[in-house]
């Protein structure tokens, strides 16, 4: 562990950055720039400025022989805050690894209490060894699994108004299992907002693109279907999605 004794000689005293740093991080949520996102884990504080990010980002790399890479964010969010990206092997020691972390971290800002987050789940968890450890896939085969778990259960959400048994998600394709074993499938070109429109080709309104709508809305539920070229534009609400049938 590091003690305060190591934090002076690296320039900071106990609590310099007292209410200048967060107590809520980040595991997972940002792209590895080190290497593969199933071997590297990217853990991210988030600083008040950039002076503080900077120092933290520094204590960080001088302090930690298992952080391949430490860095802060090119620029300032919306709230002028910065974040400070750490990097890691992704192993059965990452929990333990974060916990050392934070507990050098809680010297140098009064944080006692670290809470985290894992990719995109909005709830927020103590951050304790056993925590860290049921969230954070600890192998690449284990992290390409719950990604793909996490991929699926988001196509799930974005088809809220289709009556079906169960979704299989196999790189872009799409297959939807409804009662009575009837399948439907589809390719996923491409997802976003309903500015995604914008890119689209002209749209097809003749009869036969009529007819593919309309079978399209009784099979798959009140969605606003488009046709584009050989593709189809779902919205729901503002989400979209490209489709092409298979």
């Amino acid at each position: 562990m590091h003690n305060n004794k190591q934090i002076v000689e690296e320039g900071l005293r106990a609590n310099d950055l007292k209410d200048l740093v967060y107590p809520i991080f980040e595991v997972d949520t940002f792209r590895s720039k080190m290497g593969e996102d199933k071997d590297v884990v990217v853990v991210t504080f988030q600083s008040k400025d950039r002076y503080p990010a900077r120092d933290v980002m520094e204590f960080i790399e001088r302090g930690y022989p298992f952080v391949l890479d430490a860095d802060i964010s090119a620029g300032e969010n919306e709230e002028g805050e910065y974040s400070i990206f750490v990097e890691m092997e992704r192993s059965s020691k990452t929990a333990e690894h974060i916990m050392e972390l934070t507990f050098g971290m809680s010297k140098l800002t009064g944080i006692d209490d670290w809470k985290f987050k894992y990719y995109k789940d909005k709830k927020t968890l103590s951050a304790t060894t056993e925590n860290l450890k049921s969230k954070i896939p600890s192998s690449g085969k284990i992290y390409e699994q719950t990604m793909q778990k996490y991929r699926t259960d988001e196509v799930k959400s974005f088809f809220t108004k289709t009556l079906m048994d169960d979704l299989v998600l196999e790189n872009n394709k799409i297959t939807i299992i409804k009662p009575f074993d009837v399948k439907v499938e589809f390719e996923l070109v491409q997802e976003g907002d309903e500015k995604l429109i914008e890119g689209m080709e002209d749209i097809q309104v003749g009869d036969d693109a009529t007819a593919e709508i309309f079978w399209l809305t009784k099979v798959m539920g009140d969605y606003n279907i488009q046709k584009y070229g050989d593709k189809f534009l779902f919205t729901n609400e503002s989400k979209t999605m490209v489709l092409k049938r298979i």
